[in-house]
């Protein structure tokens, strides 16, 4: 009799209990907003939102409603700030306010974050997060190959769970202590005081003290999770429910399962939220589970974040994790902001109000405000929301909108400065132009003094007084000797240069046919007249112009050819002098080169320099002021290091009498 009685209350504290916890369990499905029953997992931000994974996209619930964001599959979720990393079976997607980000991978299964860094577990290794991209993350071969389910950092050392055990580790990159102290396929990981609780695949869970001795706590098998929630360690199973252990001792609590409480014993994943609210991730939907810590939470303040900034219809949000305040130009007056504050459970109770530089608005259950044209000056705009009698802290957002440029004082100022800039500067160029005006004829006047200087000394150089007097000479040593063919020769040459001569000397330019001419004239009178035995030869490329149509200017070349005779060709030796006209992209192009030895060696022998150096300093500068300065050079041949002679090259523009 007793024993009925006993067995009769027990019965009835079991249907008491599980019908008070069915009381404070809810449902959500497809019929409720979800894209998909089959849920992953489960985090929450900063703001308060519940992210939810399904295998058919990623979800935020405000307590009220689901806002799909995407709608890849999605195997896990983690959250830093207000940044959401969502593992996808190709990679991490990266949430951030409006900005979004993918980085491709293997099946994401795993996002952990570490000093300020990110790393993911994925099927093939782990990877880490650097310059935009995943990288693979090198630690040892049997880990970068394994399916890492996941990581956590405990009692100064990394953990890994993977399929081919567990592993402990000093650090993640170069670690130089790597332990493997458990071979099972390793499904989740949680820590309690010096504990790792590691929840195998068949085996139940395993607990794992500071020194890697371990015991066994008997689970059923497939499990997917271990969470420690509070003063309890909720074990999920993708056959078995969930079965609930109290710390420390790790006695067996209870089950939830279908058979008390819920529609399936598929169970991928349990959260708590920041109301003490517990979520289940099932294949059958997404339970929410109050129990008496969230169901007393009646006198916690509301908390109210910003979350969207909207300037002339573009997004600016990145603009709200600023402190200081905002500058907007002026054009940049209309402004829609939107905040939020997030109550899963009373989310039907929140209102809010705001003001702008005077009174706060009447509270509404509306979270966005639009202020169009806003004229220049500083605002600071406040929001505050309630639930119930309970009041959120009052938010702040300063901002400026300038004043135009054409009403600020100092533009006016610089605008009058400006002006009197301008009108001195317009003086100042009239003053300047009529000033360079006459400096160009001033120019041209000396340029033309210059120029009829020039043409002077080139009269007074035209011919070496020596070489008329060897000549002279010359003819008169022919007279004498009675060479009267020879003599009859040397005269008819000698009066046809000095004819051509004085001819040009009045023009200033002559046909190139005229000046190679004179030319031969004056070498074959040096080559009578000289001691030195020399050969010459005169070529001309012209592309097809006719020689007699190229007009150069009188006396160009004389100089530099008298030089290489008298300076250059040796008494000893042989000498060689070759003249070359070349035309080339509208120029004619000059050169004399001789077999001498060489113009350095040659200046340090000459006795006599004043006219030969004046003659070549005269005549390099009618070709620079004919062409440019780069048109003109003289320097020495050089082969195996040996002197082989000299060339002298000029251009000058190209010129024809059609």
């Amino acid at each position: 009799m007793f024993y009925k009685k006993n067995l009769s209350i027990f019965f009835l504290f079991v249907f008491v209990n599980v019908f008070a916890q069915q009381n404070n369990l809810r449902l959500f499905t497809i019929d409720d907003g979800l894209p998909s029953n089959i849920i992953y997992d489960i985090k929450q931000d900063e703001t308060g939102y519940l992210w939810i994974a399904t295998d058919n996209g990623i979800l935020q619930f405000d307590g009220d409603d689901f806002t799909q964001i995407t709608k890849d599959k999605t195997t896990n979720l983690a959250t830093k700030n207000n940044s959401i990393y969502i593992g996808l079976e190709n990679g991490l997607f990266i949430k951030q306010r409006s900005k979004e980000v993918f980085l491709a991978s293997k099946k994401v299964l795993k996002t952990f974050f570490f000093n300020e860094e990110v790393f993911v577990g994925t099927v093939q290794g782990i990877y880490s997060v650097k310059k935009g991209s995943l990288q693979p993350f090198k630690i040892k071969k049997e880990i970068d190959t394994a399916i890492i389910n996941d990581v956590i950092f405990a009692n100064n050392a990394f953990y890994i769970g993977t399929n081919k055990g567990l592993w402990k580790l000093n650090r993640l990159e170069n670690p130089n202590k790597i332990e493997k102290i458990n071979n099972d396929n390793i499904i989740s990981l949680a820590s309690f005081q010096d504990e790792i609780i590691a929840a195998t695949f068949k085996n139940g869970l395993k607990t794992i003290d500071i020194n890697s001795d371990q015991k066994t706590i008997t689970t059923k098998e497939n499990l997917t999770s271990v969470k420690k929630l509070k003063n309890e360690i909720w074990v999920t199973s993708s056959k078995n429910g969930i079965e609930i252990f109290t710390l420390p001792s790790f006695s067996f609590k209870q089950k939830i399962n279908k058979y008390n409480s819920l529609k399936t014993d598929a169970i991928n994943a349990v959260y708590k939220d920041n109301q003490n609210t517990i979520w289940i991730a099932t294949n059958k939907g997404l339970y929410r589970l109050k129990n008496e810590e969230s169901i007393n939470l009646k006198d916690n303040k509301p908390v109210i974040y910003f979350e969207n900034l909207i300037v002339n219809n573009q997004n600016v949000d990145s603009l709200l994790e600023s402190n200081k305040s905002i500058n907007f130009p002026p054009s940049e007056n209309n402004i829609s902001i939107n905040f939020k504050t997030v109550d899963l459970i009373n989310h039907q109770k929140i209102e809010y109000r705001y003001k702008l530089n005077s009174k706060f608005s009447s509270w509404s259950s509306s979270n966005s405000v639009q202020f169009a044209n806003l004229n220049p000056g500083k605002y600071t705009f406040e929001i505050q929301s309630k639930i119930d009698k309970n009041l959120s802290e009052i938010k702040p957002f300063s901002f400026k909108i300038d004043t135009p440029l054409y009403r600020k004082t100092e533009f006016i100022l610089a605008a009058i400065i400006l002006i009197l800039l301008v009108g001195y500067f317009l003086l100042n160029f009239y003053i300047r132009n009529i000033n360079k005006k006459n400096k160009e004829k001033i120019d041209k006047l000396k340029l033309k003094n210059n120029l009829l200087s020039l043409e002077q000394k080139a009269l007074q150089l035209q011919m070496n007084p020596h070489f008329i007097f060897n000549v002279l000479n010359g003819i008169k040593a022919l007279g004498n000797s009675g060479k009267t063919e020879e003599l009859n020769t040397t005269i008819s040459q000698f009066s046809i240069l000095l004819r051509s001569i004085l001819s040009n000397s009045r023009k200033d330019e002559i046909s190139l046919k005229e000046e190679i001419e004179s030319l031969k004239n004056y070498i074959e009178l040096e080559q009578k007249m000289s001691s030195k035995i020399f050969e010459y030869q005169i070529i001309t490329n012209l592309n097809n112009i006719d020689i007699e149509e190229i007009l150069i200017p009188t006396m160009l070349m004389q100089p530099f050819i008298e030089n290489a005779i008298k300076h250059g060709i040796q008494a000893n030796q042989k000498g060689k002098i070759t003249i070359c006209f070349d035309v080339k992209h509208h120029f004619l192009n000059c050169s004399i080169v001789d077999n001498g030895i060489g113009i350095h060696q040659s200046k340090k022998e000459k006795r006599n320099l004043n006219h030969d150096s004046l003659a070549l300093k005269v005549s390099k500068e009618r070709i620079q002021h004919i062409s440019t300065k780069n048109s003109f050079s003289i320097d020495e041949i050089v082969a195996d290091s040996i002197i082989k002679g000299t060339k002298v090259w000029f251009k000058i523009p190209l010129k024809t009498d059609y």
